[in-house]
């Protein structure tokens, strides 16, 4: 019987956890119902990537999820760069790979535009014929598509209020022309997006005008109602599983399974035959047993955190403060989670690492790619990175992979201990900062 996957893949954020934290979320309520074998995330701004995470896998069955609300430059242009993808089927390597449609053509997004809308109302105790709604998506000129979904969002709240229009982050007409495009006292401004990230707590608050953390204040004489984004809710996963039983992935019936479960697999049976040869092993910045995994080094000046939630641990290693790259060597150092099954080893690593433990399982055979071909798969600004000077490749390199646990492979050709096969994301723009 085949092996089945799926990857809900996102954009993630080198400012923010929460971008990510949406499809991470959806990732952890799918894994306990066992519908497929293996299931994981992937992004373009963080670990695992886009070109990376089917390498991370043993299914020969996948299904890719894009949680974007709309089709556009990155559904239709990046993620098939990245990942390999023909169109919505792709036969590679003797995989079957499913790519099915955004969110966006799916009714639980205009749903939720709909309660969102309805219960600003509400709640304001406005009349609805003085009210405009501002439906708010991020745009790109790079792709006329990626418009289209906020658009046919303002159409269909047209009926919910007096005026319903739509407005853009990276497109026109511009979020400040709110205040020349509505006539109504009372303007509902509803973010086209999925999660809390930096553009919805920094970059469409400030170009509303809205002071720091308000979700309701007055701007030119108007009261403004800032709600939450469309991906904030608690059956998202239900909207998911449809648009994958519609591609015809073949989902097992849900049946309940330890969260620990469904993790990628490749490399895993490896990881756990090294440590219970040895007994314990170091990987990276983790001191790794058959009984627990915990850092290497220990702060015992801080009272030890014993995590036995994936939540949790999760929580812990990304966000207290932010750690965009996931294997920068400032790993905090106060935790321990003990180890009740094997299986459980290789997922916490993969929580904390994500995709690292397939990269090191074949670390002698992993395929390289240098800087150059690397900017030549990318369709935006990341293709200036082959105009980098050896200089600045060599300042990078010092700046990002000299606090990284890989080895950077890409440059110095060294897989030990753990090999890095192509410069990642984070590398990419930190590289074009120095430029």
């Amino acid at each position: 019987m085949a092996r089945t996957a799926l990857i809900l893949v996102g954009h993630g954020s080198h400012i923010s956890p929460e971008t990510a934290d949406v499809v991470w979320q959806q990732v952890d309520q799918l894994r306990p119902l066992n519908i497929a074998d293996e299931i994981t995330a992937a992004f373009w701004k963080e670990h695992p990537s886009f070109h990376q995470v089917i390498d991370t896998l043993d299914a020969d069955d996948v299904t890719v999820v894009p949680l974007f609300t709309a089709q556009g430059y990155f559904t239709q242009t990046i993620i098939p760069a990245e990942m390999g993808l023909s169109g919505t089927i792709t036969q590679h390597d003797g995989r079957l790979i499913r790519y099915t449609p955004t969110l966006s053509e799916h009714p639980y997004l205009t749903r939720v535009v709909r309660e969102r809308i309805n219960n600003a109302i509400h709640e304001s105790g406005a009349d609805p014929a003085d009210v405009s709604v501002a439906i708010i998506g991020h745009g790109t000129k790079r792709n006329p598509e990626s418009r289209r979904a906020t658009l046919a969002q303002a159409e269909g709240a047209r009926h919910l209020a007096a005026e319903s229009f739509a407005v853009f982050l990276d497109d026109t007409p511009s979020i400040p022309d709110i205040y020349s495009l509505s006539t109504k006292r009372v303007i509902v401004a509803v973010p086209f997006f999925l999660a809390l990230g930096s553009h919805t707590t920094i970059d469409v608050p400030a170009a509303l005008g809205l002071p720091d953390a308000a979700m309701t204040t007055v701007i030119h004489g108007r009261k403004v109602i800032y709600t939450l984004p469309v991906g904030v809710g608690d059956d998202l996963y239900r909207a998911i599983l449809e648009i994958v039983r519609d591609a015809g992935a073949p989902l097992r019936d849900p049946a309940h399974v330890s969260a620990w479960d469904c993790f990628p697999s490749a490399g895993r049976d490896a990881l756990i035959e090294a440590v219970r040869a040895k007994g314990w092993i170091e990987f990276g910045d983790l001191t790794l047993s058959l009984h627990e995994v915990r850092p290497t080094e220990i702060d015992f000046e801080r009272e030890i955190i014993e995590i036995n939630t994936l939540a949790a641990l999760r929580d812990h290693v990304r966000r207290d403060p932010f750690r965009p790259l996931a294997t920068s060597t400032d790993l905090p150092r106060d935790w321990v989670v003990r180890i009740e099954k094997r299986a459980q080893l290789h997922a916490v690593v993969e929580t904390i690492y994500p995709a690292l433990v397939a990269e090191w399982a074949c670390r002698d055979s992993l395929m390289i790619t240098a800087l150059d071909d690397l900017a030549a798969r990318q369709t935006g600004s990341y293709r200036r990175a082959a105009d980098l000077t050896p200089q600045q490749r060599e300042q990078t390199v010092a700046q990002v992979c000299g606090r990284c646990v890989r080895q950077p492979t890409w440059f110095n050709g060294e897989r030990q201990p753990i090999p890095c096969p192509e410069a990642c994301n984070y590398w990419l723009s930190r590289a074009l900062e120095n430029t």
